[in-house]
Formats: structure tokens, sequence, C-alpha cells
């Protein structure tokens, strides 16, 4: 399996727990692990699954997961496999919002194949600035290497039936 985890982070949160799922997914192939900026370059190259995710921000995606899914061409997720995941604190999500949320929306209108619910990952509330950033409760990057395990197995056994092919 070769997969792609395409992330965006701004404390370096949600970079920890896409590297994580990375090496969830290494048991089963090659992972490449790729800052949203840097994403739209590889999408042309040949995978199975994309795992993408970003942290919760005022409710929604960050503007930089925004501006790639504004700037993704038309059809070029068709068929994908795809799960998704964000960061957020641990709060229910009719108030915190969900990042992955909104990123699935955009996943299933870009014609992609979602394989799996999307996942939560928690972060503690940090200070008002950024002198005290949110960090990550404790477990979730072994919950999300898990995960990453948990959706690898489930898009083999799609792909091996033949479901959500184009």
């Amino acid at each position: 399996m070769k997969a792609l985890v395409i992330y965006t982070s701004h404390y370096g949160n949600t970079k920890a727990i896409a590297e994580a799922i990375g090496e969830g997914l290494r048991a089963f192939g090659i992972a490449r692990v790729a800052p949203v900026e840097d994403a739209s370059g590889l999408l042309s190259e040949k995978f199975d699954l994309l795992l993408i995710g970003g942290p919760t921000e005022q409710r929604d995606m960050t503007e930089p997961m925004a501006c790639f899914f504004d700037r993704l061409e038309r059809d070029t997720l068709r068929g994908t496999a795809v799960a998704v995941f964000d960061t957020r604190l641990q709060w229910p999500r009719w108030m915190s919002g969900s990042a992955a949320a909104r990123i699935e929306a955009r996943l299933r209108k870009a014609g992609a194949h979602v394989v799996t619910p999307d996942e939560s990952f928690f972060v503690k509330a940090g200070g008002a600035s950024d002198r005290h950033p949110p960090v990550l409760e404790d477990g979730e990057l072994d919950r999300a290497r898990a995960w990453a395990t948990s959706v690898a197995r489930t898009a083999m056994a799609g792909a091996s039936t033949g479901a959500g092919q184009a």
C-alpha cells in the first residue's frame, strides 16, 4: 500500500499526529507525510490511500487547508480512498467544531471515497498566547498510530472487494 498523509499545523500538534499516523501506515507499505503547502505537487503521484487533517481553529479548518481545497483541480480525488482527522479540544463537537467534518465535506465534494468515520485527536488548552500553546493529551500519538492501522486495514479490505473504485 502507498499512502499519503497531508496535514496543516499551527503549534506542531497536528504535525506530530500526522507523523504518528505515517508510522502506523508504514507497517502496510510506503507512507509519505507532507504539509498541505507541499500537497498539490504530490497528488499527481499514484497512491492507494490519502489521509488528511488539521487543527480545528474557530470551529473550522485552517485557512491553508481551505486554500488547498480552493486550488484543487476538479476530479483530482475522484474515487480516491480517504480518511480524515483533526486536532481539537476535548469538548463536545457542537461546542468545539471540527476541522475534520469540514475537510470530509470538501473531500466528498471532490469525489473522494471516505473509507472510515473521521477521527479527532485531543489537545489540552494552553494560555491565551503563543507562549502557552495547546499540547496533545496523553496517549494521543499511540492512538493515532492505532487509528492508522485500522484505517489501512479498512482501506485494504475495501480495495480487495472493489469498494469505492471509480
